[in-house]
């Protein structure tokens, strides 16, 4: 019996409804890390033998740097790369070439669609700057150890808001 005027009854609580984090299962850590270098190689295959025969690589090779009109003009270059390639997956089903291949999908916390500025722009390109920035290109070596807590979510995930769940492939 349900007393209203009683503030010592136990309070009686509804059931949490399913949510997508439930519903959908998340991509395991092997199939994201297969999926990273899937990408990395679809991209080196382009910009690497842009790098050869440059001579950007041979100069990287020989002096350890590059000059900063040059390494801004590689980095420009290497995102125009990666817009090309992944672009069309990543803006129009959440995925990149390696997360199709796999059967994985880019996905927002709060709601499944995540805008294409945001995704790109927080997933992608911050970690790209950091990565450029001496001290701050630490993030590099952080964003992956974050994939082993429990929720699998890498920096770029917290940052963007996002997770990767599994998809169907095609």
């Amino acid at each position: 019996m349900q007393d209203d005027n009683n503030p010592y009854q136990t309070p009686t609580a509804q059931p949490a409804p399913a949510t997508r984090e439930s519903a959908t299962p998340l991509a395991g850590r092997g199939e994201r890390l297969a999926g990273a270098i899937i990408d990395t190689l679809a991209s080196l295959v382009i910009i690497g033998p842009m790098l050869y025969f440059s001579g950007a690589w041979t100069t990287m090779m020989e002096t350890g740097t590059l000059d900063l009109v040059s390494t801004l003009t590689w980095f420009i270059l290497g995102e125009v790369v990666f817009l090309a390639v992944q672009g069309y997956l990543l803006f129009n089903r959440q995925q990149t070439i390696g997360k199709w291949l796999l059967g994985m999908k880019i996905v927002g916390m709060e709601q499944e669609s995540v805008p294409a500025g945001k995704l790109y722009g927080m997933r992608y390109l911050l970690m790209h700057v950091l990565s450029q920035i001496p001290v701050l290109n630490l993030a590099m070596l952080i964003d992956p150890l974050l994939i082993f807590r429990k929720d699998k979510r890498c920096l770029h995930d917290l940052l963007a808001g996002t997770q990767v769940i599994e998809a169907p492939k095609g």
